[in-house]
């Protein structure tokens, strides 16, 4: 079986702080490699920091389509949530994440039928009001608020969602990007989906 999976997301899909491995994606690339047997089974990781669904739709179409994407995972939301100086003034509006995700799905079952979600559904307050690097703040309770417009969503457009549950304040380094120990946990949340639903 030769099989294409892209991933479309932010810089915790890109792989930002797994100092050992270089994310979740790459650990599920290295554990196909190592177990995929006859299966040839290529990931790529299309994801960039500071993605958000606005990113995703202006790109992932044509980057899908020359790679053969038989798989889309779209890992998203976090960015969307976030507001630049004062709260309310978000990076993308409630509203319009909800727009975009429709749009996603519709433009992604042009290429395969299947479609995965997945999202952080928190962070660590201490450190993320505002982040460290820039005037950008990320809070918990609007994390969960774009998670369950993307649950919503999805749950009416029969697309599934992994869910990862609540990572703790140990899984972060700067509080917004999971380290090492935090990646490898949603590998694994990632892996047992993958192969329950027989797609790896």
């Amino acid at each position: 079986m030769e099989k294409s999976i892209c991933v479309f997301g932010d810089s915790t899909a890109w792989g930002a702080w797994d100092r050992e491995k270089g994310g979740w994606v790459s650990r599920l690339w290295f554990y196909l490699a190592e177990h995929g047997g006859e299966d040839y089974i290529e990931i790529f990781n299309q994801s960039i920091s500071g993605g958000t669904t606005e990113t995703i739709l202006a790109r992932f179409e044509a980057e899908a389509k020359i790679r053969s994407a038989d798989v889309l995972i779209f890992q998203t939301g976090g960015n969307d949530a976030s507001y630049e100086h004062t709260p309310g003034n978000f990076m993308v509006l409630p509203d319009q994440f909800r727009k975009n995700l429709e749009e996603i799905i519709r433009r992604a079952r042009t290429i395969t039928k299947d479609i995965i979600f997945m999202d952080l559904k928190n962070c660590d307050e201490s450190k993320t009001m505002p982040v460290s690097w820039i005037d950008i703040y990320y809070t918990n309770e609007n994390m969960r608020k774009y998670s369950e417009i993307m649950d919503d969503v999805c749950k009416k457009n029969n697309v599934p969602v992994i869910d990862l549950g609540i990572l703790g304040d140990d899984d972060f380094d700067d509080g917004l990007h999971p380290n090492a120990k935090g990646h490898e946990k949603i590998f694994r949340k990632v892996r047992d989906f993958l192969t329950e639903r027989k797609l790896i």
